[in-house]
């Protein structure tokens, strides 16, 4: 098995995996990084061509455009090439890549259009959760839910040479609108490629961090002020609208008006359209209430062209607004409204790209100035991060690997100092891959990776020098990048003898004659 990352390794964007197995061509994901236009976007397509004169298939672990948003272009490269996803990711690709074009149109950064979109979308064939799918001989497939968002899959691979997972981007925990993923322990791959989004550190209390949202949302609002919460469309969006909502049932805050806009609205009616794919708990509350999950009571959509005019109205509110990095959408104009007026708040509350104008806010200090689009807005409203990711931390990551219990791993979807924490705390189990963009890697050779600090030189073929230390006088002790090594467990499996000469110990591994 070979494998090369078009984009996606050692970045959080454009994430896009070529397999060779075989001689099969499998692609995995074919994403864009949001903070880019046009070509720079992109994962390289072009190796892809020279790599891959043909497909095989192509399967999408979920519709964020980090995963899916180059998928037309890849499907004009191999028009023919089946692509598998599940029926939410399919339906919710619809809308994602839509608004994808629209926002091409409207930058001139047009990479593709309408008719690319809905040829791809035809070539898509939706796959069972949970079933395990035979497209070849000798060749299966499985989309287990990894609890991100709605209809988001970890990708289980058995193949002639081995069993592969794709970990996709994953949830440990139970979310507002879908359960966090299942156990994997039956699988046990012999690779496995983990996303390490928040591999460094490990998020708050998640009911806490509900509650802090809600009342700080609440506090701004009771002061005379509105708040502005930018929100990715697909997922987040979903989750705040039901937590200000539940926290209002239960009068622990008041109630005031809250106003969903941009692609939040139509992500919301795909959500309502699909309550199997929910979590029990809101499947139940679409039987038994008969009404809509998001939009009732106080939670209301925009109208279009009501923008200026909800800016206008002095009434505090709450407005939930793509895109959630002010990278554009609804949430740029929103912002530019609010931002230079100290009453009110814009709140952060997901995962913001390096280069993006959100982490620009969130590191400002007050009277400092945002560029957002072409205006540079004076920065006076009050700025907080609040974590609610929709990704695993540190130890939820290490927990779900330690159950898939792979015999090699190799993280991705991080920028590097993130991954390389997490994999610190690891690499003394497991075989450690650190994937770069554009790099072949054969996933059955032995990786070079190890921490600055155990990094050993090469050693000579006839021999393995190294020193020991004697811990109770009888028993030797060999280092753990010793007894790592393959050719020492080879060697330690045989019958030796020792022999002290001067400083040295030499052991001698005897031979058996038969």
């Amino acid at each position: 098995m070979k494998y090369v990352f078009l984009g996606g390794a050692g970045e959080v964007g454009a994430s896009c995996l070529l397999l060779s197995i075989g001689k099969k061509n499998i692609l995995i994901d074919a994403g864009v990084r949001v903070n880019e236009r046009g070509t720079a976007s992109l994962p390289d397509l072009k190796m892809l061509k020279e790599i891959a004169p043909t497909l095989d298939a192509i399967f999408i672990s979920h519709a964020h455009a980090d995963h899916i948003g180059a998928l037309p272009l890849v499907h004009q490269m191999f028009p023919h090439t089946q692509i598998y996803a599940t029926l939410p990711t399919q339906r919710l690709a619809t809308v994602m890549l839509g608004d994808a074009v629209r926002v091409q149109e409207l930058t001139e950064d047009t990479l593709f259009h309408q008719e690319a979109v809905d040829k791809a979308l035809w070539r898509m064939e939706t796959a069972e959760i949970g079933v395990w799918h035979s497209p070849w001989d000798d060749f299966r497939f499985q989309f287990h839910a990894s609890g991100h968002v709605l209809g988001a899959v970890s990708i289980f691979l058995e193949t002639p040479e081995g069993r592969f997972l794709y970990s996709g981007d994953v949830s440990a925990f139970n979310q507002n609108t879908i359960d966090g993923i299942r156990d994997i322990s039956f699988f046990n791959p012999d690779f496995m490629w983990c996303e390490a989004t928040y591999g460094a550190d490990n998020h708050p209390s998640r009911s806490e961090e509900e509650k802090r949202l809600g009342t700080t949302v609440a506090e701004v609002i009771e002061g005379g002020g509105s708040v502005l919460i930018p929100s990715f469309a697909l997922g987040r969006a979903q989750e705040i609208i039901l937590i200000l909502k539940k926290m209002q049932a239960a009068k622990a805050i008041p109630k005031f008006p809250v106003i969903t806009d941009g692609l939040v609205n139509a992500i919301c009616g795909i959500y309502e359209a699909l309550p199997p794919h929910l979590s029990p708990k809101l499947q139940n509350y679409v039987i038994n209430s008969r009404q809509p999950i998001f939009h009732t009571d106080n939670v209301r959509k925009a109208k279009p062209g009501e923008r200026e005019s909800i800016l206008k109205d002095e009434t505090p509110k709450c407005i939930i607004a793509s895109s959630g990095m002010l990278t554009g959408g609804a949430s740029v104009f929103y912002a530019s409204g609010l931002a230079s007026d100290a009453r009110h708040a814009i709140f952060l509350s997901g995962y913001q790209d390096a280069e993006s104008p959100g982490r620009r806010l969130q590191e400002l200090k007050s009277g400092d100035t945002l560029q957002l689009g072409d205006t540079a807005i004076e920065v006076k409203c009050r700025v907080e991060r609040f974590r609610l990711s929709a990704h695993s931390d540190q130890q939820q990551l290490i927990n779900m690997i330690r159950q898939a219990n792979p015999k090699a791993l190799a993280f991705v979807h991080a920028d590097p100092k993130t991954a390389e924490k997490l994999r610190a705390r690891l690499y003394k189990k497991y075989l450690m891959y650190s994937p770069i963009n554009g790099q072949t890697e054969d996933g059955t050779e032995r990786p070079l990776w190890l921490p600055p600090e155990k990094k050993v030189q090469p050693v000579p073929e006839a021999s393995l020098d190294f020193e020991v230390a004697l811990g109770d006088g009888k028993t030797l002790h060999i280092p753990d990048e010793i007894v790592d090594m393959e050719r020492w467990q080879t060697f330690a499996s045989g019958d030796h003898t020792a022999q002290l000469k001067g400083k040295q110990l030499v052991i001698t591994q005897q031979e058996h004659k038969q």
